[in-house]
């Protein structure tokens, strides 16, 4: 049986199915608008716009039948153009779709990914194309053609069934590219082989931005030193005590480079303590210093204290290093004063 034998149309029916149980096309995704339209001088309208568990972009295309649709060329269209979407982008996509309100539909994404912090977008959107029929020999070969070079786009077939004696319809799904039993390892090894290369030259651009600010930083002959294996996103100041350190932390979400103390101690009372120290005196902390300044609890028991530095751009240049160094600086000298009588208590 097909959609076109039970009277089922594409855009009132099969897309709004989607829309209501996203789980139909075999994995968790979370829907964050239909009908998109806002492609530069173009009048397409791509089906629907998703976001997958590890939180990478999917374009839906929805056919009742893909034969002779080139519903692939449409779909590498549209991925195509989401490709440049930032995080920023999707929230404000997802936020008009369900009535959100913007901090609304950053806590709802983050839930989805159960992540503390909104992630980055990457540049690579996957592909479903999902379908009552895939009786297309030349899409399908398509599709598997360019899965050898990376791009992640499936095929997932929606058989429909008529309850007898019913108006009741039952959507059975059937992913039929990758296979199902090779499903894992093929995504898995495509996977790798794309993430290797993003994460080797991100690593060589974030090991210059901490070795710099490290060595501008140790210029200073400071009471502590910068001699911490950095992670991508920060590089650590350790004092002697695991319950603090200062460190700077890359957030390119907001375009930030945050020169911060953390109180991440497991007793959640004397982390809370150690910052009304410091709130007690942020006004001497932050004297003669033009930036955004926060002292606040963190996470689900810790405290932070930080100066935010704003960089142009996807990545700071080395312009902002001596300011880094400068910064931290001045924050290791008007906190560690406050707070290391209470350490060696």
């Amino acid at each position: 049986m097909s959609f076109s034998d039970i009277g089922i149309k594409e855009r009132k029916d099969l897309q709004e199915w989607i829309i209501a149980h996203p789980e139909l096309l075999g994995e968790d995704l979370l829907v964050i608008t239909s009908e998109f339209d806002r492609f530069d001088k173009s009048n397409r309208r791509l089906d629907i716009l998703a976001l997958d568990a590890e939180g990478v972009l999917v374009v839906i295309e929805l056919k009742l039948d893909a034969s002779r649709s080139l519903a692939d060329q449409q779909a590498i269209r549209y991925a195509a153009f989401c490709s440049t979407m930032i995080m920023e982008n999707l929230v404000e996509l997802f936020s008009g779709f369900k009535g959100y309100t913007v901090e609304e539909a950053s806590a709802k994404i983050c839930e989805f990914l159960e992540l503390d912090d909104l992630p980055e977008l990457n540049n690579r959107p996957r592909i479903i194309l999902a379908a009552g029929c895939f009786e297309d020999q030349e899409l399908t070969s398509c599709v598997l053609w360019l899965r050898n070079f990376g791009i992640e786009i499936s095929c997932v077939e929606l058989t429909p069934y008529l309850l007898p004696e019913s108006t009741q319809i039952i959507l059975v799904p059937r992913v039929i590219i990758p296979l199902p039993e090779a499903k894992d390892m093929q995504i898995k090894a495509e996977r790798k082989e794309v993430h290797q290369v993003q994460q080797a030259k991100q690593k060589s651009e974030f090991r210059k931005l901490w070795q710099a600010v490290s060595t501008e930083f140790n210029k200073q002959e400071m009471q502590f030193q910068s001699r911490g294996k950095s992670s991508e996103m920060y590089q650590p100041i350790y004092v002697g005590d695991s319950r603090l350190h200062y460190e700077w932390i890359l957030r390119k979400r907001s375009a930030c480079l945050d020169v911060s103390l953390h109180f991440e101690g497991p007793d959640k009372q004397e982390n809370m303590r150690f910052l009304e120290l410091i709130q007690a005196k942020q006004d001497q902390i932050k004297e003669g210093i033009d930036l955004e300044f926060k002292a606040e609890p963190w996470g689900r028991k810790w405290a932070q204290v930080e100066f935010r530095l704003p960089f142009d751009g996807d990545f700071p240049s080395t312009d902002i290093v001596p300011d880094a160094a400068r910064i931290m600086k001045i924050l290791i000298e008007r906190t560690w004063p406050i707070i290391e009588p209470h350490i060696r208590k």
